[in-house]
C-alpha cells in the first residue's frame, strides 16, 4: 500500500507541480524518468512500486490459497513487478539517447498480457475476501477491459495525449495492486482477532 501511495504521489507532485515545461497530459511518466532534475526520484518511485508489486504477488502466493487461477494470477502480479523494476533500473526509455539497449518497449509488451490476465485470474478469490464484493467483482473486469483497450491505443494515438493514456494505465496497475494488498491486510487482521472482524 505504501508503494502504491508513494508512486502515485511522486508522479502527481512532480508531473503537476515541480517539473518545469512538463505537461502530465502530453508528456509521459517515462519522460519524467528519462531526464530532468527529478528523474532519480521518479526512478525510485517506480522501483519502490515495483518492489511493492512483487511483494504483493508473493504475499498472494503465500496466503492460504489453492487453485490454478489464484496461483497464476499471483505469479502474473509478481512478474509484472519484476518488469516494472527492470524498466526503472535499466533507465533506457527509448528517449533517443545514443547507446544502450532500449528495453522499455519489450518489457511493456509483456506487461500488456500479464496485467489483464492477472486481474481476471484473481478476481473471484479477491471478491470472496472483499468487504465490497460487488464493487470488486465489477472493478476487476472493467480495469482489465480498459487495459486491453488502452495499451494498444497508447502506441497509435497523437502524442498530445499519450501522457494521459499512460497515466490511466498506471492507475489501473496501482489500483490492482492496492486492492490485492488490502485484501492481504484484511486477512491478517481477521487472523489476529480470530475471524470476528474486530479490526
Amino acid at each position: 500500500m505504501a508503494g502504491c501511495i508513494f508512486a502515485a504521489g511522486t508522479d502527481l507532485i512532480l508531473g503537476f507541480f515541480l517539473e518545469e515545461n512538463y505537461s502530465p497530459i502530453s508528456d509521459t511518466i517515462s519522460d519524467l524518468a528519462a531526464g530532468g532534475r527529478y528523474a532519480p526520484l521518479q526512478d525510485k518511485a517506480m522501483e519502490t512500486f515495483a518492489v511493492a508489486t512483487i511483494l504483493t504477488g508473493l504475499g498472494l502466493l503465500l496466503a492460504r490459497r489453492s487453485g490454478a487461477k489464484w496461483i497464476l494470477g499471483a505469479v502474473a502480479m509478481a512478474l509484472t513487478g519484476i518488469l516494472v523494476f527492470l524498466i526503472a533500473l535499466w533507465d533506457e526509455y527509448g528517449d533517443l539517447d545514443q547507446g544502450g539497449w532500449v528495453v522499455h518497449y519489450k518489457l511493456v509488451y509483456a506487461m500488456a498480457a500479464l496485467v489483464p490476465s492477472g486481474l481476471l485470474l484473481l478476481r473471484r478469490d479477491i471478491v470472496r475476501r472483499s468487504d465490497h464484493s460487488k464493487l470488486v467483482g465489477i472493478l476487476f473486469p472493467v480495469l482489465a477491459g480498459l487495459w486491453v483497450l488502452g495499451a494498444p491505443i497508447f502506441y497509435f494515438m497523437h502524442t498530445g495525449y499519450d501522457g494521459l493514456v499512460e497515466r490511466t494505465l498506471a492507475a489501473i496497475l496501482i489500483i490492482w495492486v492496492a486492492v490485492c494488498a488490502w485484501s492481504l491486510i484484511r486477512e491478517r487482521e481477521l487472523d489476529e482477532d480470530g475471524g470476528r472482524g474486530e479490526v
